[in-house]
């Protein structure tokens, strides 16, 4: 691994600014490709994308962790675990269209879709 703790200036380094990560559009390929990339070449760290449903990204928060990007919602957040009924966020932007540290159903399916890159085990 050639760097086991990211900083914000760091992770925007290695996501490629400008043309992948900006502050004026943010991430530019809403798939989550780049950081499918940084993940594995910075890292070492395998992933799976996938264009999930709120019963999928549930599932898969309760066995890895990950990131969650809406469509709707022009955010990314990290992806903790499950608390209750609802995905358990790390949110860089907490009150980012009302959503704090908890992602329920009815938010996902109002911000979605919603692209999850999750690590896989290794």
């Amino acid at each position: 691994m050639e760097n086991e703790n990211a900083t914000e200036e760091t992770a925007t380094f290695e996501i490629g600014t400008p043309q992948n990560i900006n502050s004026t559009y943010g991430l530019m390929d809403g798939s989550g490709a780049q950081l499918q990339r940084v993940l594995e070449e910075n890292y070492g760290l395998f992933t799976i994308q996938q264009w999930a449903t709120f019963d999928q990204a549930y599932a898969t928060a309760g066995q890895s962790c990950g990131m969650l990007g809406g469509s709707n919602w022009y955010h990314w957040v990290g992806v903790r675990g499950q608390q209750g009924d609802m995905l358990w966020i790390a949110n860089s932007a907490p009150g980012w269209y009302d959503i704090y540290d908890t992602l329920s159903r009815e938010q996902f399916n109002s911000l979605g879709p919603f692209s999850l890159v999750s690590l896989l085990p290794q």
